[in-house]
């Protein structure tokens, strides 16, 4: 499994990312690749909601990129030149500044440590966004949308249970 998620990530190396934005609460996002519009027609939600249900009642239209890096459910730290810029415990302004920064920077290297499950996604200009898992879930740690609407994801494995 490893590999495969070295292998795909490697597709990247040497693109810019740029879109890069904070989403729900502590969420990064990054746009690979080249820009197409992503249109999603109003619908009916059935969510209890009032937020929601405005938001599904209204068309979105967005330019997403060829590939899209998405950090959740995990710990990450976005770091520049040595500098912590943001974690996901930041403020939310403090994690929108770390975007804000990490826009347009080339991704030049990916690390995968098996052992930790940290993942180092290394950018130009001494940038780099560190992702480990949060200690007592087995969630996604990210994903990657990939051309041809296939989705990579990487989570922590899930440890055997122990028989009595």
């Amino acid at each position: 499994m490893d590999d495969t998620v070295t292998t795909t990530v490697a597709s990247l190396i040497g693109l810019p990312c740029w879109g890069v934005e904070r989403g729900q609460g502590s969420i990064l996002s990054f746009e690979f690749g080249s820009p197409r519009l992503f249109v999603r027609d109003p619908h009916v939600s059935t969510s209890s909601s009032a937020r929601l249900r405005e938001s599904a009642a209204r068309r979105v239209v967005k330019p997403v990129g060829e590939w899209n890096l998405f950090a959740f459910c995990c710990h990450w730290r976005v770091s520049s030149s040595g500098e912590v810029l943001a974690d996901d415990d930041s403020p939310p302004a403090r994690i929108e500044a770390a975007a804000q920064a990490m826009d347009g920077r080339t991704l030049i290297a990916f690390a995968l440590e098996a052992a930790s499950r940290q993942a180092v996604f290394s950018f130009d200009l001494g940038a780099s966004l560190t992702t480990w898992p949060c200690a007592s879930e087995d969630d996604e740690q990210w994903s990657l949308d990939l051309p041809g609407e296939r989705v990579l994801t990487y989570r922590r494995p899930r440890q055997p249970r122990r028989r009595r």
